[in-house]
């Protein structure tokens, strides 16, 4: 089998939803010689773009989630075969990501971090039902440059702006999106977010747009 034919293998078993194939196919693309930055990128990851881009329009969460199990059944074969060195040239950046206090709806926030993680961003989860404080201490920890803030009800927007304050005060060089379900862009920037996205794949983009990246 060629190179681009494992590489087409590889897209393709993401969108089939097909762990299976995804996790045998990256074996032969090791197998192959294939650099396993390049099987990620030009296979697996060009994969879950173009479900994600259905997702904008078409295709439900669930989808997302499925594909994503694919995309990390692949990725787990050839992360330890990726060089150190250009695994940290891939990386876009570092961001923490979490649902506000008091809330517990976390589908959205999940989607976001498998896309940003497939992105290149170093994403660290604090799950739901997180501290403003939390955020905050999370992101001065790893130095990041993205704080995620995800909410599903309207009676948290009072969360975005704690976490923004906080952040001030802190002097953290962070910029903070606010998304979910309720959340407008109106909403966002009234509490003080630096940005906002209707879906995860846009707030995948936006988040490239805030840090300058291409």
């Amino acid at each position: 089998m060629s190179k681009e034919e494992i590489l087409l293998k590889l897209k393709e078993s993401v969108i089939d939803y097909d762990c299976e194939a995804a996790k045998e196919t990256a074996k032969e693309a090791l197998e192959a010689g294939i650099d396993p930055i390049e099987a990620l990128k030009e296979g697996l990851y060009l994969g879950l773009k173009e479900v994600c881009d259905q997702y904008e329009d078409t295709v439900f969460p669930t989808d997302m989630i499925l594909a994503s199990d694919a995309f990390y059944e692949g990725f787990d074969v050839l992360k330890s075969s990726i060089d150190p060195e250009k695994a940290d040239k891939m990386k876009k950046g570092t961001a923490v990501i979490g649902v506000v206090e008091g809330d517990v709806h976390d589908l959205g926030k999940n989607i976001v971090k498998y896309l940003m993680e497939a992105e290149g961003f170093e994403i660290h989860d604090l799950g739901f039902d997180v501290k403003a404080e939390k955020f905050i201490e999370e992101a001065e920890k790893y130095d990041a440059d993205l704080i995620l803030i995800s909410l599903m009800l309207s009676s948290m927007y009072p969360q975005i702006k704690k976490i923004v304050e906080l952040a001030k005060n802190k002097g953290l060089k962070a910029k903070i999106m606010a998304g979910g379900g309720p959340v407008s862009e109106k909403i966002a920037f009234k509490y003080g977010a630096d940005g906002w996205a209707l879906t995860a794949p846009l707030a995948v983009k936006k988040a490239l747009d805030l840090l300058n990246k291409p």
